[in-house]
């Protein structure tokens, strides 16, 4: 075998002739498309995955959908317990044992405008 030493003009010359855009093709013609293959497949794989990790059905942006809809059931929820603790209230005050006769006649008088002429 023989050491050839590689000087710096021959470095120079290799940067420079690289750093050429328009040498480019030809450096790239160089390589075997064979070569290329699994790392462009690879890369595919890669962008695939990652499309589907922030936009899929189960990605990123599908996550704080949900978590933003969650959020706002969760409002609708307790609106809707409170409303249902006020219509259990109003339905337990309508029950026959616990229903008081001096409130209902008041209120169905204020509710209806009638009142007795001796009052």
């Amino acid at each position: 075998m023989v050491n050839e030493a590689i000087t710096s003009r021959d470095l120079i010359e290799g940067v420079q002739r690289f750093h050429n855009i328009s040498n480019w093709p030809a450096l790239l013609g160089s390589i075997q498309i064979k070569s290329r293959i699994p790392i462009l497949a690879l890369f595919a794989l890669y962008a695939y995955l990652a499309f589907h990790a922030f936009s899929g059905s189960k990605g990123v942006i599908r996550w704080m959908d949900y978590a933003e809809r969650r959020d706002t059931l969760q409002t609708k929820l307790i609106a809707l317990e409170g409303q249902h603790r006020n219509l259990e209230a109003q339905v337990k005050a309508l029950k026959s044992d616990g229903l008081d006769l001096d409130v209902l006649d008041v209120e169905a008088r204020e509710i209806l405008y009638v009142s007795d002429p001796n009052e």
